[in-house]
């Protein structure tokens, strides 16, 4: 039955990553599964289904096929659809049947909010739980007899959100564990970051970067005084003393003496941000009928109304977002579990989940390391697992998006996942938000796992412009995105509009999110950047990924990864990989996946890798130690000095002498030399040395520097897969049976002509572009031993894909690569500008001269958001060559741009290099050019905030949308943030956040010129 669930499953991941059709043609034309989605957030309460159906049509008519569903509580006032009541429900089900009608997929989170598992019909025994304890002293002999005060809950973490009456549940509920008494310890040590070390709190890393990002494991320790610790030997267990009020008898020995009560605790942890209906406690992740009873009264329940999809269409997947839960080091069962995990009683050393040294420091953080290590399978088995197999029994998928300090380590919780999940933060953000790491950890997991696709909660935000976001900004971090292995976008934010058409831009998410919504001024624009996004996706989705260097994370949780800064490239949050790609791997998946195959370290339908590179850590489990010695004897080859000790107390202390027998096996010695060294072992190679680690410029001596690395595969023959001269290229690199696909960017503002080196041997590359679908030969290139040479020109942020084969297809026009362009023309003069008066603009005006909107004296121009169209009618010049290929070249405009000739649409324009192909629209006289333009809302929004059109309208919705209340708005616009002047600025004066707009130019006639080149 197990290899029939396996196989059912396969079926569904090879059906969502279209397989049917060629790659070529489905690079024309994508597959659903390669295309876009969005975040689909209802902010409590406020919902109408006709609304839903609108939402729905336009996410589908722009090419949209994938909605997360969530229902939040931030930043706008209650709506009259109480969560999980009869009409919500029956407005998801309509929802869902909706999309399967339109071909698209609803996925659901794991619970209310963005974040967990939980909600009002948790009980505080199925939350999350602490171990809390209380310390009294008393000096005996004496007979001591009485009572023990209850524990107090565990402090509020960042992420708590609790109201009144969960607190007040949560103060009263707790469960009893254990009465301990030892001898007082003297000045008693205590134990350094107990908090994170105990897991009573894991913190954001990406957003608090003080935050320690991994536990360390030393094998050196601090030597205390005897006098300061606690003696384990001296630990009395009075459990069974206690009576049920908590009065304690016992006969107390001569000395000085502690006596700690412990109880389990609720962590008070919450749904969040959940609408008010949904607010709960979040399930024990240890504890999985917990989680098993919250489906029952969630998914459960809408599973009444509604049937998983099929073929990709309707509801398919159970997706557990943002991990900000926190963590928990306790349950019912964590006793029973640690003991048969790790081989030991952990009752004696509970005071050191108060912080308190037992036995001694050493012992002390190995036993804190067991219980973590626990921590994380518990998460991985009880919770994960189990979401993934309620999902799979229903035949739907799970995704996860595992970053940020969770307490079973980003990389292994999201190696469970069906489809690896990441976020990336909007750049315009600054570096407030630097989430890049959880992006190469997802794509991590995807390479090493096998998973083709990863996904991505794409241009989260939080910033003060709320409304200006467009494609064509959007661009150069959309190709970072892709470069990086994200292969399947989600938009952050479609917010549902249930106000309906007539107030605009309408409904927002509070402070959050693109506003990636029907109701931007250039949504009807956007198939023309979706349309790019799905056919590199499609393409990414492709084969495996080709990289060369596999980073091995420190065993044990929490822990995020970061590669040396050495490896990355550029600045600010868009930091590229280098010529010699690498992902990263955890022991545990290293240990059940990986084998060697010609001297790679290779994973089951997934990735490849030339070197392992081992952290710079003194501890490893005898068992990780046993997996990397069999992969280096089966030929692989690792760099890295040799462990001295296992972090835990599991088998302590037989566990360190194995470590040490198997590093001299491996290593020949635990004696580190001086300098790089190379030594053999079985097939494989070691490279070990002090100067391994050694700092280089800004990096962490965690991993060797790149340029370490990149020496030592330099030096076994193997060149970078990627470079070129300049340094403004970015690449990603994938490889199927017959294909080298590789994916170039141009990160740069100018345009950029160079020679890149590819490494690749006997085989042709074609051109193929995923913004216009074309595909041609590039039949201008050299090969050089094992690469090849091949000229490359890019428009600025201009991307495409270079495609090795065997036998190249597409077609040739040219002689050269990149043939030169020709300017025919300039449309200079007079355009005929038509703007919408339900917007305060002009239906008819002249411009004498392109120009900024923002900067015209009209005001119904200035203040101006929505379409405009221009017109100009034009003859061409005497003599001109009509054989040859022509272009329409736009110049700049904001934001997007829908381009006709003579009533035949050329297409959209978004990005650089502004051009279309008129075909065969052309004539020679009487040629008529519309150019329809879109910009974004922010200029009207200012418009609205000034005297005399801010606050002329009251506007009010009888069904209880935004609570029923009155609202006072300006004459044009309306939305639930941002309508306020000081958000923009002083409107008054030239510091106001106009933003450019309109059609800019010059508008040129180019010509292609097949027989030359631009060189």
């Amino acid at each position: 039955m197990k290899y029939r669930v396996v196989a059912f499953m396969t079926l569904i991941c090879v059906a969502r990553i279209g397989m049917a059709g060629s790659i070529e043609e489905n690079f024309i034309n994508p597959p659903d599964s390669a295309r876009p989605g969005v975040y689909w957030y209802f902010m409590d309460g406020n919902q109408d289904r006709e609304q839903m159906t609108a939402d729905l049509e336009a996410m589908a008519r722009v090419g949209l096929r994938k909605v997360i569903y969530l229902d939040v509580n931030i930043g706008v006032p209650r709506g009259p659809v109480g969560f999980m009541s009869a009409q919500w429900q029956d407005n998801f089900a309509h929802a869902v049947k909706n999309a399967e009608r339109l071909g698209m997929e609803v996925i659901l989170a794991t619970g209310p909010g963005w974040a967990g598992s939980g909600g009002p019909w948790v009980k505080p025994e199925e939350s999350m739980q602490h171990l809390v304890g209380n310390a009294i002293e008393v000096s005996g002999p004496t007979n001591f007899n009485g009572k023990l005060e209850i524990p107090v809950p565990p402090k509020p973490n960042a992420f708590h959100g609790m109201s009144k009456e969960l607190l007040a549940v949560r103060d009263q509920w707790f469960r009893e564990v254990a009465v301990l008494a030892f001898p007082t310890p003297k000045d008693p040590a205590r134990v350094d970051l107990a908090d994170l070390k105990t897991l009573k709190e894991t913190q954001p890393y990406s957003i608090w970067k003080h935050v320690p990002r991994f536990v360390a494991a030393p094998a050196r320790f601090q030597e205390l005084s005897a006098t300061s610790v606690i003696n384990p030997d001296g630990i009395i267990d009075l459990t069974d003393r206690m009576a049920a009020d908590g009065t304690l008898s016992w006969e107390v020995p001569a000395g000085e003496w502690t006596i700690m009560r412990f109880v389990a605790r609720t962590t008070g942890q919450t749904t969040r941000p959940a609408p008010v209906p949904g607010h709960g406690f979040e399930t024990d992740k240890f504890n999985p009928q917990a989680y098993l009873n919250h489906w029952d009264s969630f998914q459960g329940k809408l599973l009444e109304k509604v049937s998983p999809g099929k073929d990709g269409k309707g509801w398919t997947l159970i997706h557990l977002d943002s991990w900000e839960m926190s963590s928990q080091n306790w349950s019912l069962a964590f006793k029973d579990e640690f003991v048969k995990r790790n081989g030991y009683d952990p009752t004696f050393y509970y005071p050191a989940y108060a912080g308190f040294v037992v036995g001694s420091l050493e012992k002390t953080e190995r036993f804190l390391w067991d219980l973590r290590k626990t921590a994380q399978a518990l998460v991985i088995e009880k919770y994960a697992a189990t979401i993934k197999a309620k999902a799979h029994e229903h035949g739907m998928l799970y995704s996860n998006q595992p970053y940020d300090m969770n307490p079973a380590g980003d990389i292994d919780l999201g190696s469970v996942a069906d489809i690896p999940s990441c976020e990336f933060w909007d750049y315009r953000n600054g570096d407030k938000v630097d989430s890049t790491y959880g992006c190469l950890e997802a794509v991590s997991i995807a390479h090493t796992m096998g998973k083709p696709v990863v996904a991505a909660e794409a241009f989260t935000s939080m910033i003060p412009q709320r409304f200006h976001a467009y494609p064509g900004q959007m661009k150069n971090q959309t190709d970072w995105a892709l470069a990086i292995g994200i292969n399947n976008f989600i938009f952050h934010t479609f917010q549902h509009q249930p106000l309906g058409d007539n107030f605009l831009p309408g409904m927002s998410m509070g402070p959050f999110g693109l506003n990636w919504h029907r109701h931007q001024n250039w949504w009807d624009m956007l198939p023309a950047y979706h349309q790019y996004i799905s056919r590199a996706s499609h393409l990414l989705q492709q084969g495996v990924a080709v990289a060369d260097i596999l980073y091995l994370t420190p065993e044990g949780a929490p822990h995020i990864f970061l590669p040396p800064s050495s490896a990355m490239k550029g600045g600010g949050l868009l930091k590229d990989r280098r010529g010699y790609s690498f992902d990263a791997v955890s022991p545990r998946i290293l240990m059940e996946r990986a084998t060697v195959k010609n001297g790679r370290i290779t994973f089951p339908e997934a990735s490849q890798y030339a070197l392992l590179i081992l952290p710079d850590v003194e501890t490893m489990t005898p068992e990780a130690l046993k997996a990397v010695m069999a992969l280096v004897r089966s030929g692989a080859s690792i760099v890295g000095n040799p462990p001295v000790k296992s972090p835990g107390l599991v088998n302590y202390p037989e566990c360190d002498r194995q470590v040490r027998m198997l590093a001299e096996e491996l290593w020949g010695s635990l004696d580190v030399p001086g300098q790089l060294s190379k030594r053999r072992f079985g097939t494989g190679t070691v490279y070990w040395g002090k100067d391994v680690y050694s700092k280089t410029g800004d990096d962490e001596p965690f991993y060797p520097s790149y340029e370490k690395t990149a020496l030592l595969l330099n030096g076994t023959g193997l060149s970078e897969d990627f470079s070129a001269p300049v340094d403004s290229l970015r690449f990603a690199h994938r490889r199927t049976g017959d294909k080298e696909i590789y994916f170039i960017s141009n990160r740069s503002a100018d345009p950029v002509e160079t020679d890149a080196s590819f490494r690749i041997a006997g085989m042709n590359p074609e051109l193929w572009h995923p913004e216009s679908g074309e595909r041609r030969i590039l039949s201008d290139y050299t090969p050089t031993g094992d690469t090849i040479n091949v000229p490359l020109k890019f428009a600025p942020y201009e991307s495409y894909f270079v495609v090795f084969s065997a036998t190249a297809t597409g077609k040739q026009d040219h002689r050269v690569n990149f043939p030169r362009k020709e300017q025919v023309m300039e449309l200079m003069g007079a355009w005929d500008v038509a703007f919408d008066p339900a917007r305060g603009g002009p239906e008819k005006t002249t411009f004498d001269a392109l120009l900024d909107w923002s900067r015209h004296g009209e005001r119904g121009i200035k203040y101006y958001s929505g379409i405009a169209t221009y017109t100009k009618t034009f003859d061409l010049p005497e003599g001109a060559d009509r054989s040859a290929e022509l272009l329409i070249d736009i110049g700049k405009v904001y934001e997007m741009a829908r381009v006709s000739l003579n009533g035949i649409e050329l297409g959209i324009v978004w990005t650089a290099p502004w051009q279309l192909s008129v075909g065969s629209a052309l004539k020679p006289k009487g040629n008529v050019l519309t150019v329809e333009v879109a910009n974004s809302w922010e200029n009207r929004l200012i418009g609205d905030a000034m005297d005399g059109d801010r606050n002329v309208r009251n506007v009010q919705w009888e069904s209880g949308l935004l609570e029923g209340k009155p609202y006072k708005t300006g004459r044009y616009t309306f939305t639930t943030y941002l309508s306020k002047a000081a958000d923009f600025g002083d409107v008054k004066t030239p510091e106001a956040k106009f933003q450019p707009s309109g059609l800019i130019g010059p508008v040129t006639l180019q010509a292609i010129r097949g027989s030359g080149s631009d060189k």
